[in-house]
């Protein structure tokens, strides 16, 4: 009798403000399940997010289907949805799997909530293997990295419209059909807020042409508009960057390009953005974290502010709105450093910044710096791990204290975003059809970061 798998994508809404950034397609999910697929096995993925789940809503589901396997992928915030979803199903004639960030960070933790296998790294391999009834040593399984260009194409077809419309959006998606991709996994940078345990440090990148197909399959079979690129680092190879965007420009698709997960700003070139540009670019987001030389250098980002200053204006010149993410409390922050960060970001002509508070990730060395020199973290439940929450939740000797690091998030907020020449400049966007969405997403962002200050 063939086995049957249902995968699920937690439901992050349990943080207030998450209905405010995205409701992302699950691809990872997506591509675990096309290896199933293709090895003839039975799968369906169950999202919970946009379809709004209680942890009893699903666990209903999940006895009414009666799977053999139920997969959970789990990123900090919906740590404890998946664990209260979990315990109404152990009793269930069926393994129970967890992967992702999370768990990879804290496998221990999954096993004591009642998860029978727990992967950490890349799960198509290993899943693939524990439906076919291959014996596992142990409850914690250690995946090896895989080769992506030997992976078949994500099985969007599970998802409602092929994940490529509503209720599927990104925070700026401004055209639909849509679709994000990944052409590569792992980033060779050491940045102590990212999470490595999953892809890890060896970049691989799938070649020009993989990645042409899936988007030849993208344009033929659902008609996309815009391509939203969600790699760690797709820029690391300037070179291969460059001819995956002479292969889309060549194909005359008339696509429109956004970078939302930030690229290297030393990896950027005249030449670089020319090709982007005449590909369909028309978002780039820059990881700039700090304006602080010394905060940006302990990260390691293993860049400039003179580096990053060049590339911003290169982009500027070449016609692509540009985006910057700053993190305020990083390890070493005081107000003094800080404030540099405001001054640096308010100085460059940014059409949108991006502003989160530091969170310390469980898997991260973050997480493990914070431990190893007497830091306190407070931890109240996992959903609180949200990078948007406009909160501190750890404190280190010899910087600024949780309440001043909240305070320079919020007056930040207020310096890029409520000055009179940034209003007037926007007006056009806000009263327009097309985007008018989009900036109305981002002003509740923004009024979200500021609503306690009265309180604090």
């Amino acid at each position: 009798m063939s086995k049957s798998v249902i995968l699920i994508q937690p439901n992050y809404r349990v943080k207030k403000d998450a209905s405010y950034w995205a409701a992302n397609p699950p691809l990872g999910l997506c591509y675990l399940a096309s290896v199933l697929e293709k090895n003839h096995i039975s799968v369906e993925i169950l999202d919970c997010h946009v379809r709004n789940l209680s942890a009893s809503q699903t666990a209903r589901i999940i006895r009414q289907k009666k799977p053999d396997f139920v997969g959970f992928s789990i990123l900090t915030p919906a740590a404890d949805w998946c664990y209260a979803v979990v315990k109404k199903i152990k009793k269930l004639p069926l393994t129970i799997i967890a992967g992702g960030p999370h768990v990879s960070g804290l496998p221990q933790e999954a096993v004591k909530k009642g998860f029978d296998y727990v992967v950490v790294g890349e799960g198509e391999q290993v899943l693939l293997d524990i439906v076919q009834g291959k014996k596992m040593t142990g409850k914690i399984i250690m995946a090896k990295p895989l080769n992506p260009n030997r992976l078949p194409l994500p099985a969007r077809h599970l998802l409602v419209k092929g994940g490529t419309d509503k209720p599927y959006f990104s925070s700026g998606t401004l055209y639909y059909p849509w679709a994000p991709i990944i052409t590569s996994r792992g980033c060779p940078y050491n940045c102590y807020f990212c999470n490595k345990k999953t892809f890890g440090y060896q970049f691989r990148p799938r070649t020009p042409e993989n990645v042409l197909k899936e988007i030849d399959s993208l344009v033929a079979n659902y008609q996309v508009r815009e391509i939203d690129f969600y790699d760690d680092c797709f820029n690391y190879d300037i070179e291969r960057a460059g001819k995956i965007m002479d292969l889309i420009a060549g194909r005359r698709y008339d696509l429109h390009l956004r970078f939302s997960n930030g690229l290297r700003a030393d990896k950027i070139t005249p030449r670089l953005l020319r090709k982007m540009k005449k590909a369909g670019t028309e978002y780039i987001a820059y990881g700039i974290e700090s304006g602080d030389e010394k905060v940006l250098a302990q990260i390691p980002k293993v860049e400039t502010l003179k580096q990053i200053e060049k590339s911003i204006r290169m982009t500027k010149k070449a016609g692509i709105t540009m985006v910057g993410f700053f993190i305020f409390g990083l390890i070493g922050d005081t107000l003094t450093s800080m404030q540099k960060t405001i001054d640096f970001m308010v100085k460059l002509p940014f059409d949108q910044v991006i502003l989160n508070i530091a969170t310390p990730f469980p898997g991260t060395k973050m997480w493990q710096m914070i431990k190893e020199n007497k830091g306190k973290l407070f931890i109240k439940n996992w959903q609180d791990f949200f990078n948007t929450s406009g909160k501190m939740l750890y404190h280190l000797p010899g910087m600024a204290t949780p309440s001043e690091v909240e305070m320079m998030y919020r007056r930040a907020n207020r310096a890029f975003y409520f000055r009179p020449k940034y209003i007037i400049k926007q007006m056009p966007k806000l009263l327009s059809f097309k985007t008018m969405p989009v900036m109305y997403r981002g002003l509740r962002r923004i009024l979200y970061a500021l609503k306690n200050e009265k309180n604090n």
